[in-house]
């Protein structure tokens, strides 16, 4: 591709929401390139921001829960995830939320990683990557009807090889754990086997 290409936005010439769900937006632009192409509609789902956890317990283990993902149809192994609601006073104490819901988890020394784009082609939120080293269990993970979970204490080693070996789908997941604990995932192996879905 060339360098000297220009690379203006697109003209929204008008936009309506198809759907306005509490899970899910979907917009549709009418949009117009700098070329004068028209693109109607274009259409954006608009997610509120995410936050993934990658998390290390006090004995070094990382945490991670199996879930059903209906858009598969499987159960999936994945970091502490969800989304930033309202009321987080900012990213970490969303991931910090989470991870309690989700695990029981709490405590420990956290940081931002990583702000990454799911999709920046149609959808518009942020995926933020949080490191939890040190935390301790506090209590048990909240049970609720839509989210199934069991927590894997897994060592860092298994799970880098499960994240470069497909038992580890989830993209973002993957994205955040190479770029939360780079040195394990330069340095992991092969797994033998996968989740069984």
């Amino acid at each position: 591709m060339s360098d000297d290409i220009d690379l203006p936005p697109w003209r929204v010439e008008a936009s309506r929401y198809v759907i306005d769900d509490r899970w899910l937006r979907v917009r549709a632009d009418d949009c117009v390139t700098s070329d004068g192409v028209r693109i109607a509609p274009f259409f954006v789902t608009e997610h509120p921001d995410w936050v993934i956890v990658v998390a290390i317990d006090d004995e070094g283990c990382l945490l991670l829960v199996d879930q059903y993902r209906h858009g598969w149809g499987v159960v999936s192994r994945e970091l502490p995830t969800g989304a930033i609601d309202p009321e987080d006073a900012d990213i970490v104490s969303a991931g910090q939320r989470e991870l309690l819901e989700e695990t029981g988890y709490g405590g420990g020394a956290w940081r931002l990683v990583a702000t990454l784009a799911p999709n920046p082609a149609n959808q518009s939120n942020r995926c933020h990557a949080v490191l939890a080293t040190g935390v301790t269990k506090f209590a048990e993970p909240e049970d609720a009807p839509t989210e199934r979970l069991r927590l894997v204490r897994s060592e860092i080693s298994t799970a880098m090889a499960l994240g470069r070996n497909g038992g580890i789908v989830q993209a973002m997941h993957v994205a955040a754990l190479a770029i939360a604990l780079p040195d394990h995932w330069s340095s992991a192996g092969a797994v033998t086997g996968r989740l069984s879905t």
